[in-house]
């Protein structure tokens, strides 16, 4: 089991590569969300840990994108890809129930977990159906880069196939 403490390391190595990065990590139920950044400001660091977030799902060539919208120009977006999971993880995951993503926010830099925050989203069940399409597909990370290269964060937020906002 991990242990995350604000202040300490993130524990999992792997992401501590001391460049910027947003990472969706699957979980047994959902999934959680790094966001590693360069120098995070303490604006930057408030918004995230205080401020009002509102959750985006984006759908594009079978592959959810989320947007984590923090106000005053600060969100991400994300992509999911279930093609790599194997037949009972993917049986597991896809009839999950959970809708609960833990935060993590990461100074790149340093590997520490300056922030944490959970929400739990309204559009879990249409995530899931986007995800079971994936099944047998191939080269969804290359659909990713190409949906990039076609949409803004903004555009993904405008284009929105569901919402959840939390105070």
């Amino acid at each position: 089991m991990e242990v995350y403490q604000v202040g300490e390391l993130f524990p999992h190595e792997k992401y501590c590569t001391g460049r910027e990065q947003h990472v969706a990590l699957p979980t047994d139920g959902f999934f959680n969300v790094l966001m590693s950044l360069n120098k995070i400001s303490r604006k930057e660091k408030e918004l995230f840990s205080k401020g009002r977030i509102t959750a985006y799902l984006f759908e594009q060539r079978d592959i959810p994108f989320v947007v984590l919208d923090f106000g005053e120009g600060f969100s991400i977006d994300i992509s999911f890809d279930t093609s790599q999971f194997d037949d009972e993880t993917r049986r597991i995951w896809m009839q999950s129930e959970t809708n609960i993503i833990a935060l993590f926010l990461v100074e790149a830099s340093t590997g520490i977990l300056e922030a944490m925050r959970v929400i739990a989203v309204g559009f879990a069940l249409e995530f899931r159906e986007i995800c079971a399409r994936q099944a047998g597909q191939s080269g969804i990370g290359q659909r990713v880069h190409l949906v990039h290269a076609a949409f803004s964060t903004k555009e993904m937020m405008q284009h929105a196939i569901a919402k959840t906002a939390f105070r």
